[in-house]
């Protein structure tokens, strides 16, 4: 055991505060978890913590961090609460609890909930110790830290023994990936159809019967699918091409109104009489 005079804590660089905050008071020294860890054992007495001396050695150390210390505080607290509340109750007469594991009148003993989740810990540190170990003896594992990898690229570094690479073990590799990978199924250019040109047609044919003018935006009232009202302004064209019906529109953004053509603008036009009997182009390739 290390002997020091006072308590002293030093903050090392890394994302686990409770591995990379080191401690050291009289009886003991290391990690701040494993600092839980042996309380927990019960192998260090927790009335021989300088807890309050220990946390201004923390703030003296905190104070020096330049970076953020969030993650260090939130640690430091939470640990420290525990150990502090398991400490007043191993210093201050206690009754006896009526159920093992809780206190009267005080709820939960700090002590089990505290062993609960070092048991959890220590379980998911052995199964890493154990997956790691794995990993290492596995053929053909290899690793290199990023900051390593790239000093050695940017040195020209390469094997002393070893020969250069084939490049055609690269073009292989990628030839095999295309191979084992499908391109992927292009997005659809063409929406399909809900409803046919003739179908919108026939609407529009039916409602100039029954009045002299009709005005598109209301045949289109109430309806939210975009393919119909897409269909439905093309049909109005397809019939005006073909004759059927004459389209205005007096003001830009105005209403567009139509109406059928007359028996003298028909003849006038060299249109059969026949000419809604047709079929309409449904491929509209008339339109190209």
């Amino acid at each position: 055991m290390l002997e020091a005079t006072s308590p002293a804590v030093h903050i090392g660089s890394g994302h686990r505060p409770e591995t990379t905050t080191h401690v050291q008071f009289a009886e003991w020294a290391g990690p701040l978890g494993l600092l839980l860890s042996l309380i927990e054992a019960r192998r260090l007495d927790i009335l021989t913590v300088p807890l309050g001396a220990l946390a201004e050695a923390y703030l003296d150390a905190l104070a020096s961090l330049d970076d953020d210390r969030i993650g260090n505080i939130s640690t430091f607290v939470a640990i420290a609460s525990q150990l502090i509340l398991i400490k007043s109750r191993a210093m201050l007469p206690r009754r006896e609890a009526t159920e093992p594991g809780t206190m009267p009148d005080e709820g939960e003993d700090p002590e089990q909930e505290l062993r609960a989740r070092l048991l959890i810990y220590r379980a998911y540190r052995d199964a890493g110790i154990a997956l790691q170990a794995v990993a290492d003896a596995r053929i053909g594992l290899f690793r290199r830290e990023p900051g390593v990898a790239l000093a050695a690229g940017l040195a020209g570094a390469r094997p002393a023994d070893g020969p250069p690479l084939d490049a055609g073990i690269l073009a292989a590799g990628l030839a095999g990936l295309a191979k084992v990978i499908p391109d992927p199924e292009p997005p659809p250019e063409i929406v399909a159809r809900t409803i046919t040109l003739a179908e919108r047609a026939s609407l529009i044919r039916e409602a100039l019967r029954s009045a002299p003018t009709i005005v598109l935006q209301d045949l289109l009232l109430g309806v939210r699918d975009r393919v119909v009202v897409a269909v439905t302004f093309l049909a109005m064209l397809e019939l005006m091409k073909r004759r059927e019906i004459v389209v205005e529109q007096a003001d830009s953004f105005g209403p567009i109104t139509a109406r059928r053509t007359t028996r003298e603008e028909r003849a006038a036009a060299g249109i059969a009489a026949d000419v809604e009997e047709a079929p309409l182009d449904e491929s509209l390739e008339s339109f190209g």
